[in-house]
């Protein structure tokens, strides 16, 4: 059964704002973001039977165990979790290069907004213009990116310490998502204005989530991509699950943002 729940998305009213809204800190999410209710479906019977491809719907599930043993030392996940991720994004994508450029690690401490839980429907880029971003990175790490024809963001997501029940990941399956709803916003959380993206409410947005998942399990969301024929973003949220008892340890996952290269 799906589970029946609340998201936030952006205010209806803000879709065609002069100015971007800013979001990095509880007070400001809550005066730009409006709670919606949704049904969210269990994935893994669309996994099971072959209806899930990561540059249709925009995410996928993979199976991952680390050789990290603690993800809370940045060093060691620099050292040893990045290139994991990089050989296994070179495998399911085909890409010729792949760079990373950050990871953060969520548990249930809610004191640091920007390592909480991320309660609102969002994308981690501004679709505007993909091409100049991924440019940039590559500038900046001595690659050259007149050598890459096309180029895709994704995030990976996977649980450390144990399976996820309550806050999972909740994404929007692409086909489902009109990019003209997808609106521009700057995440203020860091200290300067990053700009990035996300969706105002339309009822056909499908929500998914896998049910339940294990730390040797994976999962991919495109972010942005510059080919056109395929998915460009999934959005995506933390939601709670109603039916989840209180007791119940809260999720702690890790996310990387990497940057695939295509000659």
């Amino acid at each position: 059964m799906p589970v029946e729940t609340l998201v936030r998305y952006l205010k209806p009213e803000l879709r065609h704002a002069t100015t971007p809204p800013d979001i990095g800190d509880r007070e400001s999410r809550r005066a730009n973001t409006i709670k919606r209710p949704v049904l969210v479906h269990d994935a893994r019977p669309r996994l099971e039977a072959g209806d899930l491809a990561l540059e249709t719907h925009g995410f996928a599930l993979e199976n991952h165990t680390s050789a990290v043993a603690n993800f809370h030392d940045k060093a060691e996940v620099e050292a040893t979790y990045y290139p994991e991720m990089h050989a296994l994004m070179r495998r399911v994508t085909g890409a010729n290069a792949v760079y990373t450029t950050q990871h953060v690690v969520r548990t249930e401490d809610t004191s640091n907004f920007n390592l909480s839980y991320a309660r609102f429907v969002h994308c981690d880029y501004s679709l505007s213009d993909p091409r100049d971003a991924a440019e940039k990175l590559l500038k900046e790490r001595g690659d050259d990116p007149d050598r890459y024809r096309d180029f895709a963001w994704y995030n990976t997501w996977q649980p450390v310490e144990r399976e996820v029940r309550q806050n999972p990941l909740a994404v929007i399956d692409a086909t489902t998502l009109d990019e003209s709803d997808v609106v521009d916003y700057y995440y203020t959380g860091y200290g300067k204005k990053s700009l990035t993206s996300m969706p105002v409410e339309n009822a056909a947005h499908r929500f998914f989530y896998f049910a339940r998942m294990q730390p040797d399990e994976l999962l991919i969301i495109k972010q942005l991509d510059t080919r056109d024929e395929l998915a460009s973003c999934c959005p995506h949220t933390s939601f709670e699950d109603p039916d989840v008892p209180e007791n119940v340890p809260g999720r702690r996952s890790i996310e990387v943002r990497l940057l695939c290269a295509f000659e």
